[in-house]
């Protein structure tokens, strides 16, 4: 089975986005009103913190620390879109929030009720990481009925820097196939034609397979751009196996 390389498109399509409209996000009024903080929507409560020309979302209880993209949409709307390319919060001229998400797809008010602290990778150290893709093991094998393994090039884990954003990778790696895998077609095509996932350093972002072995890439030197979220690899799953994701 030849190996089949697919970049993050819709990854690279929104930071080149952000960074032609460098400028006028650190100048212009129109981005710097969204501010840091933590914000309610609905039933969900999520924190948004200002990364270099983007933020980065977590919602509460979840581990995932995803980087959202400043870019505008219709209408004079600026929109904050994951690296996937959808769109995950709204915001109108006059300061009005929307978040959207899978259960709400149609979007939820958003409201900032109160401050919020920037995510800092922890350390990690080789027996974490050996847990951890155990831990991925199980899980994907129990939910999914999927057979695989983790594992990590010697060079990606080797430094303690770079094995924080290693294990980042792999734990998003494992959520998108989770995510990709529910549906059942989905499912089928990946345990016939991925038997492990191997984590690798890059100067980008991507997957692709070799000899049943899905490579998922990252750059340490890029901190949160340089890995993709469960999202992306998902998204991206979706169109290397011709299957939407969902």
């Amino acid at each position: 089975m030849r190996a089949f390389a697919l970049l993050f498109g819709a990854l690279l399509l929104c930071a080149s986005a952000t960074q032609a409209q460098a400028g006028v996000f650190d100048r212009s009024p129109r981005f710097s009103d969204i501010n840091s903080g933590t914000y309610q929507a609905g039933d969900r409560r999520f924190s948004l913190d200002r990364y270099q020309n983007a933020f980065l979302m977590r919602f509460a209880g979840q581990p995932e620390i995803f980087v959202l993209y400043a870019n505008y949409g219709a209408m004079g709307n600026r929109v904050l879109q994951y690296d996937s390319g959808a769109i995950a919060i709204q915001v109108t001229g006059w300061g009005g929030m929307t978040l959207y998400t899978d259960d709400h797809p149609e979007g939820l008010p958003t409201s900032r009720v109160g401050d919020s602290s920037a995510p800092v990778l922890p350390a990690i150290s080789m027996q974490q990481m050996q847990s951890a893709a155990d831990d991925e093991t199980s899980h994907l094998g129990y939910v999914r009925g999927i057979k695989i393994s983790f594992f990590a090039d010697q060079n990606a884990v080797a430094e303690n820097a770079v094995r924080a954003l290693a294990f980042d990778t792999m734990e998003n790696a494992a959520r998108g196939i989770d995510r990709f895998t529910a549906n059942p077609a989905a499912r089928g095509a990946f345990g016939q034609r991925i038997s492990s996932v191997r984590i690798a350093l890059s100067d980008r972002p991507y997957i692709k397979i070799e000899n049943r072995v899905l490579v998922v890439t990252f750059n340490p030197r890029t901190g949160y751009f340089g890995r993709a979220s469960s999202n992306a690899i998902s998204t991206a799953l979706g169109k290397l196996f011709g299957i939407p994701s969902n």
